[in-house]
Parts: C-alpha cells; sequence; structure tokens
C-alpha cells in the first residue's frame, strides 16, 4: 500500500557529492552525477505556462534529497493560457529496464510549496519510443499527502493503457495538471520500477564495513554482503569528528567497494554503513572505521589510476563461465567475447602488481576456455555475445553472426596469457594446452572476401555473409588481426595480406589482372610482396593502380605529418593495435610505426586544444567523437591518459589534471568514466571495457613493458613480425 515516507532529509554540500554511481536498470532517476543541471532530462513550456530550468534541463539540488546525494527540482507554474511537460530521459544504462505487467512506478515526491493542493500535481505518462501510454494524475497514488516530508508516491504499471510488455521505457514525462496561476515547489527522488512484493526479509544483523583505505583524497571502502534478498543498496555515512554522521552515497549489491573523494589531506575521515531494503528501511549500522589522508606522490596516483581500472575486470565477470560481463545489473548473464580479450591482458596486469592472485586469474582463465571449447562456433570464429548460463550465442537483430574482430581480440589476448602462464605446474600447462586447441582450430582461409581471398572480413553469416560483413582493413580494426592471422600454425594467410589485406584502401578488381613483384618473404605465394614494400604500378581501369589504393598516404596535420589514418575517429581505436605490439621500431617500408603514434598524439591533442570543449586547459583533451557534425563534442580521459605510453610527459600530465579537476564527478573504483561534455554539463554514467583496458594496460607498459614483452615472446607472432619490419 502506498503511504508517507518518513526519511532523513540529507543535507549535504556539493563536495559531498564524489559517491555517485553505477545503478540498476530499473532506476530512471537516483542521482545527478554533475551538480547544478540534469542533462538527462528535457524541460518545455509555451504560453504563460513556465518551468524552472537550466539550458533546458531540470535544476539539481544538494541540500535536499531522499537518497543522498541530491534530488530533482521542479519548480512550475500551470497557467490556463499555457501549457508544460517535463521528461526523464530513460537512456543511461547499457541494459535497459524491460516493462514487466505487475511491477509497479515508484517515486519519491517531496512537496515544499504550502499552497499546493493534490490536484495541481503534475501528470504522470510513460513513454516507450513513439508509443505513449494514457496521462494519469499522481494524486490517486499517494496515501497521506502533506507538504515538508518525502512522500512515496506508488503506481501499478497496469494503469498505464497501451504499455508493451517486454519492451523498455524510452521516457518518464511530468506534465501540466489543474491550472491555478501560482508557483509550485516539487522536488522528486528515486524514479524507479520495482516488482510489486519485492524480498521483505528483515535486515536485523549489522551492515559488515570489512576494509576502509586511503591514496590522496580517495578514500576505498569495501564491505562484506550478506546473501540477503531483500537488500537493495548500501548507504554510506562519513563524519569528521566521529559523532555527526551524514549520508554521503547508496550503492547496488553488485558492488563490493567504492572510493569516497574527500577535501582535505592530513585529516581523520570516519566511515559507517548500512544495509537498505527495497522500502530504505536500513539495517543496524556497521561499526566505524576511521582513516587519515595524506597526499599521494605521482607514482602513487598513477597506481592507483591503474588498478582502478583493474578493478573493472576483477568485479565484473559471469562466475560460470568466466568471461567479462558487461553488466552485471543485467539479470541475463550475457557475455561479451571481445571485452573478455581486454579483460584477459587486464587481469594479467593486476597480477604483476599484487591486487588479484595468480591462482584466481589462472582458475578464472580455465572456466573460460571450458566454456569457449563448447561454444559454439564458425570455423573457431565466436559469436559477439554468449549467454554465460546456457553458453548460446546471442545475435544482435536475431541474425547469426560470428565476430572475427571480436575473435581475433580474444584470441590475441589468451596467447599472451599463454606466455605469462608458462610454469610447468598441471593447471599452466593444461591452461596452454587449451589455448592452443582453439587457435589452431580458427581457420582464417574459410574468412576472407568472395573479391580478395588476401582479405578478411569483419564477421561472417550464414545467413548472409556478403551483405552484413566488410573487408577488414586498416591501422584501427586490421592490424593486429591480420597479424595473427598471418601467424597461424594451422590455417594462416600468406604474408601477402599484409599489403593485399591489411593496406588495402579499396576492394581489388579482379586479381587475374594484378601483378605483384616476387618477395624475400613468400616464395610461394600466390600474390607476392617485398619485404621493402615498394609498390609496383598497377593500372586499374587505365587510371588507379596499387599505390593509390593502399591505406599509406603523406598528411601533415597541425604540423606533424601523420602516414597513416587521420583524426576523425576516436584515437582510443587508434591505441588499439599498440595495446599488445609495441610500435617502436616497427617499420614496415612505410610507415614507422613508432613515430607514427608520437605524431598522431600530438596532432591530435593540437587539435582538440583548438576545439570549444568547455576548458582551457591544454592538459584536458581527448575528443571521443571528433567526427560529430554538430561540436557536441565528448571529451574521453581515457585517450590523454593512455598517451603515457608513447608521449610520457603528455600522459601523466593528462592524468593529473583529469584528477585533480574532474575526480569528483569521473573517478570511481572502476577508473574514468566514459566521457564528459563540459559545455553541457553532462557525464557519462557508464564505463567501457575498450577504455578502462587501454588505460590499465598502457600505463602498465608505460612502466614496465610487460603486455608488450609479452606478446613479442609469441613464437608465432615473433616469427611474422621479423619478416614484415625492417630497420629503418
Amino acid at each position: 500500500m502506498s503511504k508517507k515516507i518518513l526519511f532523513i532529509i540529507g543535507l549535504s554540500l556539493s563536495s559531498a557529492m564524489s559517491l555517485s554511481a553505477q545503478t540498476y536498470p530499473e532506476v530512471v532517476f537516483e542521482n545527478s552525477l554533475l551538480s547544478g543541471n540534469y542533462a538527462k532530462s528535457l524541460v518545455e513550456y509555451s504560453g504563460d505556462s513556465w518551468v524552472q530550468n537550466v539550458k533546458k534541463n531540470l535544476p539539481t539540488t544538494d541540500s535536499l534529497f531522499f537518497t543522498p546525494g541530491n534530488s530533482l527540482s521542479l519548480r512550475y507554474l500551470s497557467s490556463r493560457a499555457g501549457t508544460w511537460r517535463v521528461a526523464l530521459l530513460n537512456d543511461r544504462h547499457k541494459v535497459n529496464y524491460q516493462v514487466v505487467a505487475n511491477d509497479v512506478l515508484t517515486i519519491k515526491l517531496y512537496v515544499q510549496s504550502a499552497h499546493t493542493k493534490e490536484k495541481t500535481l503534475p501528470k504522470i505518462q510513460l513513454l516507450q519510443g513513439a508509443s505513449a501510454t494514457n496521462v494519469l494524475d499522481l494524486a490517486p497514488f499517494i496515501d497521506d499527502f502533506d507538504h515538508d516530508t518525502w512522500l512515496n508516491v506508488e503506481i501499478p504499471l497496469s494503469k498505464f493503457s497501451n504499455l508493451k510488455a517486454g519492451e523498455s521505457i524510452s521516457e518518464v514525462v511530468f506534465s501540466q495538471n489543474t491550472s491555478d496561476e501560482m508557483t509550485h515547489q516539487l522536488f522528486i527522488d528515486q524514479v524507479e520500477f520495482l516488482p510489486k512484493n519485492p524480498p521483505r526479509v528483515k535486515l536485523s544483523s549489522g551492515a559488515i564495513l570489512s576494509q576502509v583505505t586511503s591514496i590522496d583524497k580517495q578514500v576505498e571502502l569495501q564491505w562484506q554482503l550478506p546473501l540477503t534478498p531483500s537488500i537493495r543498496y548500501i548507504k554510506i555515512y562519513r563524519s569528521t569528528d566521529n559523532v555527526d554522521f551524514k549520508p554521503i552515497a547508496i550503492r547496488p549489491v553488485f558492488m563490493q567497494k567504492c572510493y569516497d573523494l574527500v577535501e582535505e589531506f592530513n585529516k581523520k575521515y570516519y566511515y559507517k554503513i548500512a544495509w537498505v531494503d527495497y522500502d530504505y528501511v536500513e539495517s543496524p549500522f556497521s561499526t566505524v572505521k576511521e582513516i587519515l589522508t595524506k597526499p599521494a606522490t605521482d607514482l602513487e596516483l598513477s597506481n592507483l589510476v591503474k588498478l582502478a581500472n583493474v578493478n573493472y575486470f576483477i568485479e565484473n565477470y559471469d562466475i560460470n563461465s568466466g568471461l567479462f560481463l558487461p553488466n552485471k545489473a543485467n539479470k541475463k548473464a550475457i557475455v561479451s567475447i571481445e571485452e573478455s580479450g581486454y579483460a584477459i591482458l587486464s587481469l594479467l596486469i593486476g597480477v604483476e602488481n599484487n591486487v588479484i592472485s595468480r591462482q584466481a586469474v589462472l582458475m578464472r582463465l580455465t572456466r573460460m576456455m571450458k566454456f569457449l571449447n563448447k561454444a559454439q562456433n564458425h570455423e573457431g570464429v565466436f559469436s559477439s555475445f554468449y549467454d554465460g548460463r546456457e553458453g548460446v550465442p546471442v545475435y544482435l537483430n536475431n541474425v547469426q553472426m560470428y565476430d572475427v574482430k571480436a575473435t581475433s581480440t580474444l584470441i590475441e589476448a589468451l596467447l599472451v596469457a599463454r606466455e605469462y602462464f608458462s610454469k610447468d605446474s598441471p593447471e599452466e600447462k593444461s591452461l596452454r594446452d587449451a589455448v592452443n586447441g582453439l587457435w589452431k582450430r580458427v581457420n582464417w582461409t574459410k574468412l576472407t572476401s568472395t573479391s580478395n581471398p588476401h582479405a578478411l572480413v569483419d564477421q561472417w553469416s550464414a545467413i548472409d555473409s556478403t551483405a552484413q560483413s566488410k573487408n577488414l582493413n586498416g591501422l584501427n580494426d586490421g592490424l593486429s588481426t591480420y597479424l595473427l592471422a598471418m601467424s597461424s600454425p594451422t590455417f594462416p594467410l600468406s604474408d601477402a595480406s599484409y599489403i593485399a589485406g591489411y593496406a588495402r584502401k579499396v576492394a581489388p578488381v579482379d586479381s587475374n589482372s594484378i601483378v605483384y613483384p616476387v618477395s624475400k618473404i613468400d616464395q610461394d605465394a600466390k600474390i607476392e610482396l617485398r619485404t621493402d614494400f615498394t609498390t609496383p604500378q598497377l593500372m586499374m581501369n587505365g587510371t588507379v593502380s596499387v599505390e593509390d589504393s593502399l591505406i599509406f598516404q603523406d598528411h601533415t596535420f597541425y604540423g606533424k605529418k601523420i602516414a597513416l589514418g587521420d583524426l576523425n575517429s576516436s584515437m582510443i581505436d587508434f591505441y588499439r593495435p599498440f595495446l599488445t605490439l609495441d610500435p617502436r621500431g616497427k617499420y614496415d617500408g612505410h610507415v614507422d610505426y613508432g613515430q607514427l603514434a608520437s605524431n598522431y598524439i600530438l596532432a591530435y591533442k593540437r587539435r582538440d586544444n583548438e576545439l570549444n570543449l568547455g576548458s582551457t586547459y591544454t592538459d584536458i583533451w581527448g575528443v571521443q567523437n571528433p567526427a560529430d557534425p554538430h561540436g557536441h563534442y565528448l571529451i574521453n580521459p581515457a585517450i590523454g591518459i593512455s598517451a603515457v605510453a608513447f608521449e610520457q610527459e603528455i600522459g601523466q600530465k593528462s592524468l593529473r589534471k583529469f584528477y585533480d579537476q574532474y575526480a569528483q564527478v569521473l573517478f570511481t573504483q572502476y577508473g574514468f568514466r566514459s566521457w564528459i561534455d563540459l559545455k553541457n554539463n553532462d557525464v557519462s554514467d557508464d564505463f567501457k571495457a575498450k577504455n578502462q583496458a587501454t588505460v590499465a594496460i598502457s600505463m602498465e607498459n608505460a612502466k614496465s613493458g610487460l603486455i608488450w614483452k609479452l606478446y613479442n615472446q609469441i613464437p608465432e607472432i615473433n616469427a611474422t613480425l621479423k619478416k614484415i619490419y625492417i630497420k629503418k
């Protein structure tokens, strides 16, 4: 039954907002990561009606909230000569909540204006894309209406007509109701879809705060969560005097720890936590733990950032398959093949830095091998996603598809792990044998284009392999995959694939009209090339040569020569092949890859510094979407920080500036969030495996060269590298 909620009103300064976090797919609003305004809202009004807004977004308040650390401020005037509408956009999650008919929509509502009556409260409506439900009054779903207290609004989804079960909600819309020509002030918090009858086991035992540590101003809290199904959140309290504790954050149960950014060095802080159930009733508190903060050196800060990114992969995996789990909050265990490759490399860094044991990673990899050996595949190539419990592919748009690039990323990482786990123990030997089995069964020769036997396709489908795939080429997507395919011990592509596949800009013409010079690398190849890659002239339709169809170029951007690629795609993609391949000393007759990496970073940074990104700091750079036609640029911290492997000073300065300026909203126990939009006061709720791995691997390569060295040790690949790359 709906009821009035008597809950502690949070009184908080903006500094207490550092603990904002990921949440459940069924939560539409929990907290805004940035203070000021909530970018995932849209305010519209017309005529004499009005809604307070900041750039068409609802304002947020840090001084009044149901769950810490903020709520939405809805201040409106409803006029007979106008109308208004406010939408909360539900596009924050990797996996969205799917409507369940018996669920309820719950909202925490605070009515501050004394003259506000039930009939003047907003109406509410749900949208599923272009499909809209009926509009409902809020009043019938509130018991004991009152002012200056948090009210519980509980609406059964069955009350909304035209709501499609199994589909996601795109917007929760509040709109004008009765007109009274007066200004009303409401606050909205914790908008979510919940089961009608959630678990309600009483939380009688105290919460367990197991450990509190600190580096710099980051305080790390870890807890031990029991298997009590009625626990919905972990609520965190902080004090500076061990007497007055203030709520600063809530965390979902799939998280094992978090960071809190505090204000001062050389100061004691005190923490305690409580479990919170579905009715927001708290358990008894944990014991209080204290911590003294102290400044961190650059090395300590670098390790903090690197290992936070590693932690993303330590915590996010499917226990059955061992593979990476993109969204732990999703009820289905959908695992990712490509991202599992990034996870493997990051876990090796974790072992080297003593944040996870060698045995734990070995066990996880062994579990992966068992799953992958049984998983459905085509010529050794996996689908992009699998059900981690059932072991069957999960196809996007229900189209049967096998992902060559994703499989390449996974196999490459497994080969690196094979080199790392080199001990003579039965367990490590068994892992190496299992990796060899997967490696040897990939038939690269069956994954080539119908028009060019030397060019791989990016994906294969039994339904329509030509319409659903494209030729794989170029640095970002192709280099790592071609090096792997050319190194295969069982089904290798010929060495000619380096030029005729990786380096091809366009689809080739009839191969019978192409004449290549004899190669020192592979005398038996049907299409051959020379080790210095001096490409002969070839006439295509009388006008176009092979040289013209290659990806190599001679361009200058922002004063730096770029021999390959441009600045129109994310630099995260540029980094991809160099996570494993050390570019230094790699010259193929066209490109010096070490020089390319350095020049590309400098040109990219110079370009970003000239764009209007909302920052005046030259060390804040790394546009995620440089080709955006509207200039709505998102800054990805991983881009600037990962430069540390190639331009150490640039990368280190970027790390320090992102941390000093934006750690409060960007940095968490999983590293930096995906992006920040400084011009529109928006920040991603999300993390991406490619970002987190790129930071962790680049920072470790800059420090020890671990992944570069292991990759270079792979005998099959090392032999290929010696053929292709020559001394300049």
